[in-house]
């Protein structure tokens, strides 16, 4: 632990120094190198991040009292839903005139972290698992798809089974993309898992549509990257099987004490529920 870290404990006693880290001495110093005790660590992490949202808070405080546009940072993923982002992009707040909504595109686990150290106000997640420290809505709930050449033998049938990718060869986004939508595909529809298939990992949709128009097999992608590219001789077809959707939740952080993110958010929720025929769930904010 150097100087500038020890900068973050400008309270702490020098008995509470003691607990948080030690030197080979046996005695914290701010003055000496110091190693940080497990407890050392968690408390460094959460203090970093407390400066962070602090400096946050300021930049915005002083921009609404100078009545400058009021930025709301929002992520996405490249799975997310277009008419979700139609919708983001009309909405306006009477109360908040300046408001403007600046979109950044990420993978799903970069989302996450974004909106953990306060790089993000609001993001839009798929397909990852709940934390304490992030509370969500869902917005979106839908199969995945398989797009295929028309005259495949999987395009006569008007959905795709659970066994019916078994023996198909097959296109997958690469794992690192999203690793847990990946796993939930890998685990329940067994791809190309029979002698004689092969299963080939992309990017993105416009590859999985090379891949498959040149017959490497059939590609799985998430709504919005199969309704991208079934056209000019590919064909969609939806993915039936317990337990395999893409769900979209609109997430911040739990302990946002952000008005103007309330307010976006119950705005967002009550056009999209006009709209939508997904049930919603209610976005916990502290008050």
């Amino acid at each position: 632990m150097g100087r500038s870290e020890i900068q973050l404990l400008p309270v702490v006693t020098a008995r509470q120094l003691k607990f948080l880290c030690s030197t080979q001495s046996g005695v914290a110093c701010p003055l000496r190198r110091n190693i940080p005790t497990p407890a050392g660590e968690i408390f460094l992490a959460e203090a970093k991040l407390s400066l962070q949202h602090q400096e946050r808070a300021i930049r915005l405080s002083r921009a609404t009292k100078e009545q400058a546009e009021v930025v709301l940072h929002v992520g996405k993923s490249p799975y997310t839903d277009p008419f979700l982002l139609t919708n983001l992009l009309s909405l306006r707040l009477p109360l908040t005139p300046t408001l403007k909504v600046r979109l950044s595109s990420r993978l799903a686990v970069e989302l996450m972290h974004d909106l953990l150290n306060g790089t993000l106000d609001l993001a839009f997640v798929t397909g990852l698992p709940d934390t304490a420290r992030l509370t969500s809505v869902l917005v979106s709930d839908q199969t995945f798809f398989v797009v295929m050449l028309n005259d495949d033998r999987l395009a006569a049938q008007s959905e795709i089974g659970t066994n019916d990718l078994e023996d198909t060869s097959c296109v997958l986004f690469e794992r690192h993309v999203h690793p847990f939508l990946y796993d939930d595909v890998v685990r329940v529809m067994r791809p190309a898992s029979k002698s004689g298939c092969s299963l080939h990992h992309v990017m993105n949709a416009e590859d999985a549509a090379q891949f498959v128009r040149r017959g490497f097999g059939v590609a799985v992608l998430t709504q919005a990257g199969a309704w991208r590219i079934a056209r000019a001789g590919l064909t969609m077809r939806s993915l039936n099987a317990d337990g395999l959707r893409v769900q979209t939740r609109l997430t911040c952080r739990s302990d946002s004490q952000n008005r103007t993110v309330r307010d976006f958010v119950r705005t967002f929720m009550s056009l999209i529920e006009q709209k939508s025929p997904v049930k919603q769930m209610g976005l916990r904010l502290a008050s």
